[in-house]
């Protein structure tokens, strides 16, 4: 389907892109299917490692942004 949207406002446009059921389903195979690409491109070692990282943040363990950035200046100011 081709759209024309000269003279129509953002509401219609909004509209008539959200009843577009086929175009919504490319959408989410497009998504879908990079998502999974993504991932199964990595190798086992990055995987690993990702959900290592994932499970130690689920406990807590990490340092924060902020943290990260006060650390970061100390260091520089003490260059």
């Amino acid at each position: 389907m081709i759209y024309k949207f000269v003279g129509m406002d953002i509401q219609t446009k909004k509209i008539e892109l959200a009843n577009d059921i086929g175009l919504i389903n490319q959408i989410r195979s497009l998504f879908k299917s990079k998502e999974e690409n993504s991932w199964d491109k990595l190798p086992e070692s990055v995987k690993q490692g990702i959900s290592e990282s994932l499970e130690q943040a689920n406990r807590g363990e990490f340092v924060s942004y902020d943290e990260v950035k006060k650390e970061v200046s100390a260091l520089l100011k003490a260059v």
